[in-house]
Parts: structure tokens; C-alpha cells; sequence
């Protein structure tokens, strides 16, 4: 909570801020609203960026040919409309989210949640989803709900979900995409190749990506996520010493432990942290645009705002940002079974008062409930009890809408975030095997195969990767020696690097 002094200082800043900026940010041109009544008006465009083999597409440079193979990377909704019929497609992690809303025959929907409520709260009556406020309510950082949404009459689509709408029947449909997600055996030829060609794609991105701009940006920590996504940085076998290193250096003793592990592993590959890029022009938004790229993007799915900070300049050349995004979704991160994970929900409430508590903890068991049968159902799962549903949960919504989110609000600042470990070919990856059940068996795996060094460093708060882990990695990777990926890497006249 601030106080009242600062309170003050703070609508100062505001009043300053409105004085000296401008109003950018357009909700009508970066989300579209699709009304059953309207089908005619709709019009092709393409949301967000793509990374494909060939390049980096926006709705500025998309071709025909970069359109056949949106492959689930990157951040973005596709639009087309074509033959009477409109197809919406949408990236891997479903990052920027499609809204529904049905009643009888009519329907609207929405890559914004608070587009598509805006427009149709006038049309028919909408009820505040309880249980899903106090859910989010109670959770850290952002919803962990399968397909409920803030109002009852508001569904999430599937992130693996394409919408098929005929304009002249008003019929709508989705169509569900396989991508094969879990279901490669670590210990198998098929495993090793998709590793190969994973590394070989985001080596050449990064490596494209590197040699064509000015503003490159990379993280680096003591954690695992981070270093996992430098493997096909340093696979790129270029000279990286002009990047900037992005790490945090302060006195609490996680940013200590993560900046001295940082400059351990930047020193050994004589890189530099945290030096400084050349200046990049930006915009300063007026404050009520900085709010607008805030709400409509993210609210009641993430829980920060970040409205008097970076979120109040938008950079006019864009810049790239590799990180480590996604990593809970190739080691276990929620451990145990359905049953054990509202048992940990229970103790968490019952700070509150008995009534209070009891109905907190019904909604979090109505929302979670909900997520764990569309888990079983998506997956095939028969074992009611399984500990992989929780994990497939987590990877189905905390990846979307918090990394999703965090990757939506800086496209729109003009900053594409690059994140290898969202990717539909390392998705499809069984994270253990019979004989090794330890849930760090294909971090492990990645880290042997191509950059074995890495391990040489400490990890932070402790963590570690078991030795007789990396052992079986070891005799699996040396089972399938690695090969070059037959693919071709042709990077011509897609490309755009410049501010659209």
C-alpha cells in the first residue's frame, strides 16, 4: 500500500506524463471483435509476429508462403477470410487468447477479453464468475483456469483450437490441432533428432536475428531456464561479444547468487553483462494509452501492472529478446496428484475465517475440478489420480497466461520476445522415461548433448540436477549421436527488421 504523500507524487507523475506524450495505442487496430451479425465486415490481418525458418513475419511483411506454415511459434492470431469462410488460427501457446461469447444463435468473439465484454455487455445481460475471481484472487501471479474467464458468459478457446466460421450460415466451429505434445520417448532415435533440429532452427534465428539488428537482448541467471535457451546462442558460432546480457545485479541475496552465476558463465565465454545497446528512439504513451496496452491485453488473467515504468515507452526499431520462457514445461513443476493439489489449496486458505475459508476453497476446487477433467479428456488420461495432470495444467495455463501475457504486452512495445522452450517440436517430448523417473531428465539431456559445460556452473537456491541423472542422459545421448538437420535455413526477402 502507498501512502497518502506518495499517492500525491504519483498523480503528479500521471498529470506530468499526460502533458508530454502522445496517444498511441489504438485497441480497434491491435484487436479484432467478431460480431455473427457483422461476418461480412471482417477482414483478413495477421496479429503479432511468426518465427518461422525463413524469417520473422508480422502483418507488414506476411507472404503467401509464410502464412502455409504458421507452425505454432511465436505470439499471434491469424485472421483470414477467404472462400465465404473465416479461419482463425493462433500460435502454440494461444498467447494472445480467443474470447467467446454465445447466446441462441448470435455470437461475438475477440483476441481481448475486454473488447469483446465492452461490446456485447450492451447486447445481453453478464454475471461476475465468482469462483474464478477468487481463484485468481488467490493465486500469485496469474489464472490457472482451463477455459472459464472472469464473466460466465465468456469462454477461453483452446489454445490448440483453430475457429472455423461459415459467413453465410453464421456456423461456427473449432477445429482441434494434434501437436503431438508428450508423447515422444526421451530414450528413442525420434527424441534425439528433434533435439538436433530444435537447436539447429533457434541457432539460426538467433543468429539471423543478430547479424540484422542493432537491438539484440538476452537474459541470463543463476536459474535454469535462462541457460537452457543459450544453448542455441551458443550454437551459433558467431561472435557475440556486441550483445547486451541482461542481469540483475542487487544486495537480496537471489539477485547476488544469480548475478555472480551470471558473470561466472558470461566470463567463461568471454562475454560482458549488462552492457549498454545503442540508443533506440521511442514514444513516450500518454497514460491513459499505457492503461488501455494494459487492460485489454492481460487483466483478470495476469495480475501485475507495470503502468509507470517501461510500459509507458514504445520503441520505434524494434528489438529481440531471447529468454528462457516456458521452462516449467520441460521438468515437472507442480508435483503430486490432483488430490494433493487442492489438499495444498485447502492449508492455504484456512488463514481466513471458517466461512470465508470454506468458500474460498470450493471455487478453487470448482476452477481447478474443471481444468483437471478437461486434462483427462485433452490427454486420454484414464487414471483419475495421475501426477501428470497437474503438470499438463500448469503447462495449458500458467505458460499461457503468464509468459503468453508477458510476451503480448511487449510486441506491443515493440519488443518480439524469442523463447525457444515454447516450441511445438520440444512440446512434443516425454519428460522421463521408464527407467528414470527424475523430472529434470530432458533439461539434463539438453544440457549433455550440446553444451555439457554449462553444468560446470552451480544453479541458484540450490537446485541441481541429480549426478545419476545426467549419467542416464549421458548413455542416451551417446546411443544417437547427433547429426545435421537436413532442413534449409534460408532467411531472404521476409525479413523485416525495422519498425512497422
Amino acid at each position: 500500500m502507498i501512502n497518502a504523500d506518495e499517492h500525491k507524487k504519483l498523480l503528479s507523475q500521471i498529470a506530468e506524463l499526460e502533458q508530454n506524450s502522445i496517444n498511441y495505442f489504438d485497441v480497434e487496430k491491435e484487436f479484432f471483435l467478431i460480431d455473427s451479425d457483422n461476418l461480412t465486415n471482417v477482414q483478413t490481418k495477421f496479429y503479432g509476429y511468426s518465427i518461422q525458418q525463413s524469417g520473422i513475419y508480422e502483418n507488414d511483411n506476411l507472404t503467401a508462403e509464410a502464412i502455409a506454415n504458421l507452425d505454432g511459434r511465436g505470439c499471434y492470431v491469424y485472421v483470414e477470410v477467404k472462400d465465404g469462410k473465416i479461419t482463425i488460427k493462433q500460435d502454440l501457446n494461444g498467447s494472445w487468447g480467443i474470447y467467446l461469447f454465445r447466446h441462441d444463435d448470435y455470437f461475438a468473439l475477440s483476441n481481448s477479453f475486454f473488447r469483446l465484454v465492452d461490446h456485447v455487455k450492451f447486447k445481453y445481460p453478464l454475471t461476475v464468475n465468482r469462483d474464478y475471481c477468487h481463484y485468481l484472487l488467490m493465486n500469485d501471479l496469474c489464472s490457472h483456469a482451463y477455459s472459464e474467464t472472469a464473466v460466465n458468459e465468456i469462454q477461453l478457446v483452446e489454445r490448440n483450437a483453430i475457429v472455423l466460421i461459415n459467413i453465410k450460415d453464421k456456423n461456427l466451429q473449432k477445429k482441434l490441432i494434434d501437436y503431438q505434445e508428450n508423447t515422444v520417448p526421451l530414450d528413442s532415435e525420434k527424441a534425439m533428432a528433434t533435439l538436433d533440429y530444435w537447436v539447429a532452427f533457434w541457432s539460426n534465428v538467433l543468429r539471423n536475428v543478430i547479424q540484422n539488428t542493432k537491438f539484440f537482448i538476452t537474459d541470463l541467471s543463476g536459474g535454469f531456464d535462462s541457460r537452457l535457451s543459450w544453448i542455441p546462442l551458443l550454437s551459433t558460432d558467431i561472435n557475440l561479444s556486441g550483445i547486451k546480457i541482461n542481469s540483475i545485479k542487487g544486495a537480496h541475496h537471489t539477485y547476488k547468487d544469480d548475478y555472480e552465476i551470471a558473470l561466472s558463465i558470461a566470463t567463461h565465454y568471454g562475454l560482458k553483462l549488462n552492457q549498454p545497446l545503442p540508443k533506440n528512439q521511442s514514444l513516450n504513451l500518454s497514460f491513459s494509452d499505457a492503461w488501455n496496452l494494459d487492460y485489454y491485453s492481460r487483466q483478470t488473467f495476469h495480475k501485475s501492472h507495470n503502468l509507470l515504468t517501461s510500459m509507458l515507452q514504445i520503441n520505434l526499431e524494434k528489438t529481440y529478446s531471447l529468454n528462457g520462457y516456458g521452462g516449467e514445461t520441460i521438468r515437472r513443476y507442480w508435483h503430486g496428484s490432483p488430490q494433493k493439489r487442492l489438499e495444498l489449496q485447502n492449508a492455504k486458505v484456512k488463514t481466513y475465517s471458517p466461512a470465508l475459508s470454506s468458500e474460498l476453497f470450493n471455487s478453487i476446487k470448482t476452477v481447478l475440478e474443471a481444468g483437471f477433467n478437461a486434462i483427462r479428456n485433452k490427454y486420454e488420461i484414464k487414471n483419475e489420480d495421475s501426477e501428470v495432470i497437474p503438470q499438463y495444467l500448469y503447462q495449458e495455463t500458467r505458460c499461457r497466461n503468464h509468459f503468453g501475457k508477458v510476451m503480448l504486452i511487449n510486441y506491443l512495445k515493440g519488443n518480439i520476445q524469442l523463447s525457444p522452450i515454447i516450441d511445438p517440436k520440444l512440446r512434443t517430448l516425454q519428460l522421463t522415461t521408464s527407467e528414470c523417473s527424475d523430472p529434470n531428465l530432458l533439461m539434463a539431456l539438453i544440457f549433455i548433448r550440446y553444451k555439457p559445460e554449462l553444468l560446470n556452473f552451480p544453479f541458484d537456491s540450490g537446485h541441481s540436477i541429480a549426478p545419476e541423472t545426467i549419467e542416464y542422459a549421458r548413455k542416451i545421448s551417446k546411443r544417437f549421436p547427433r547429426r545435421l538437420t537436413t532442413e534449409k535455413y534460408n532467411w531472404g526477402g521476409g525479413i523485416s527488421f525495422t519498425a512497422a
